[in-house]
């Protein structure tokens, strides 16, 4: 299993140690540390105001990882998150990591499935990162989440898809050996996400965006900064399989906004 990751909270004490000038409480201080998606706190920033939040808006994160994006979404904005994940050691970095900044008041998290996560009332918008890659059955999967939001409720995603057939240099970040990754065209993502009841406002490719990042944040090298994620298991083989692939084209990242169908 890709993410079976167990030492994670040690990780956590061991990278924070080795930092000791940064201040988790600190406005913004972990936006890049446990983010597991290309662009970072960056590609968050794209995605805040396709959510289109209004003051008492409830926000769902599904994949929610090490919930860097449900943090910088709620500092941000002010709204309550709350994010579901299938890993239960990464449930417990991110309420750890919420802890630390200060947010438990506003960011929550639950260890399970989405589709046997029950909320009530629905959500107002949710969002997914790098999280489909791994889903074989797509449109069920968004349909489990449209089940979960209220009618015209946003929907914003940050995905990867594969627009040709082409052997990828495994491990990547949601795959150790391609046995668990379903990486389809953006054509095929986009019927999924419309066959599960929801209607398109933005579906774009942002590939080009993505490079200007990954040449921005290591043109010297990998940042100083602390990042979770390139401590985990194959961590920095991961992202430099990634980085490769989008560079040569064997991937690409698409952007999405969507809305609840009403009906």
């Amino acid at each position: 299993m890709t993410y079976g990751e167990t030492a994670v909270d040690q990780t956590i004490d061991q990278l924070l140690s080795d930092h000791r000038d940064l201040d988790a409480a600190a406005d913004g201080a972990l936006d890049n540390f446990d983010q597991f998606h290309i662009g970072g706190a960056d590609a968050v920033e794209l995605l805040i105001p396709t959510l289109a939040l209004t003051q008492g808006d409830v926000v769902l994160d599904v994949g929610s990882g090490f919930g860097g994006p449900a943090r910088q979404i709620a500092r941000r904005t002010g709204n309550h998150v709350v994010g579901i994940d299938i890993t239960p050691a990464y449930v417990d970095a991110a309420r750890d990591l919420t802890a630390r900044a200060g947010l438990g008041d506003l960011v929550h998290f639950h260890a399970g499935d989405i589709a046997g996560f029950g909320p009530d009332p629905a959500f107002d918008a949710a969002l997914t990162m790098h999280v489909q890659m791994n889903v074989r059955d797509k449109t069920t999967w968004f349909r489990h989440i449209a089940e979960r939001l209220a009618p015209g409720a946003h929907l914003a995603v940050w995905e990867v898809c594969q627009p040709h057939q082409a052997d990828l240099p495994w491990p990547m970040p949601w795959s150790l050996d391609g046995t668990d990754s379903f990486v389809v065209t953006a054509e095929t993502l986009l019927a999924c996400v419309k066959g599960a009841g929801f209607g398109t406002v933005e579906w774009t490719n942002k590939s080009a965006w993505v490079q200007d990042w990954v040449a921005k944040t290591f043109a010297n090298g990998l940042p100083a900064e602390p990042a979770l994620p390139m401590l985990l298991d194959d961590g920095y083989t991961r992202v430099i399989n990634y980085v490769t692939a989008l560079a040569d084209g064997s991937l690409e990242v698409w952007h999405g906004s969507f809305t609840k169908d009403a009906g």
